[in-house]
């Protein structure tokens, strides 16, 4: 009788030990599978931001030749440098900023979408800021084409290309922190 009441007490023992470690592993199981989820989707969110963050850099790659070709202006004389340079070369300069403008805008909106926020500003202040440089430009071309003398042009200049560099280089430190965070 003892042998059997022992033979039964642990089984008894056994199953409810498998079902409580057959709970746990579910759990386990369960946790591991909702961890690995979150997981992947950091990964495919981060992989995103990074396209979004590159083509937004890259919408913005036609400024740089603007400003080489305006701001530095290679080849001519430092004193020539302080008057604004061709009408057809500024007219020229104001395209390709509305070509960028347009871009950018498009690669804004993506990451308005992609975020965080702090970087989807930063790009609305590059976008505006090449807005500002080519509605300046529009203005210095007014002055040209109606052969007016146009005082503070180099000063102009350089306070527009200043406040784009500036936006741009918080921008891509804004972006550098989130693709360098850990998740």
């Amino acid at each position: 009788m003892e042998q059997a009441l022992a033979a039964l007490l642990g089984t008894g023992l056994g199953v409810a030990g498998t079902l409580c470690t057959s709970g746990l592993t579910y759990a386990s199981v369960r946790r591991q599978a909702r961890d690995q989820g979150v997981v992947d989707h950091q990964r495919e969110l981060r992989n995103e931001r990074r396209e979004a963050y590159l083509a937004f850099m890259q919408a913005a790659e036609p400024v740089d030749d603007v400003l080489h070709r305006l701001a530095h202006r290679d080849g001519v004389p430092a004193a020539a440098r302080d008057t604004p340079p061709t009408a057809d070369v500024l007219d020229a300069a104001v395209e390709e900023l509305g070509t960028a403008v347009h871009a950018l805008s498009k690669a804004q909106a993506r990451l308005d979408l992609m975020g965080p926020e702090p970087v989807a500003e930063d790009a609305v202040n590059v976008w505006s800021d090449v807005r500002s440089l080519r509605a300046y430009l529009e203005r210095v071309v007014r002055g040209v084409c109606e052969s007016a003398a146009y005082d503070g042009y180099r000063t102009g200049l350089e306070d527009a290309v200043d406040n784009l560099e500036r936006s741009r280089e918080k921008f891509t430190r804004s972006a550098r922190e989130v693709m360098t965070a850990p998740p």
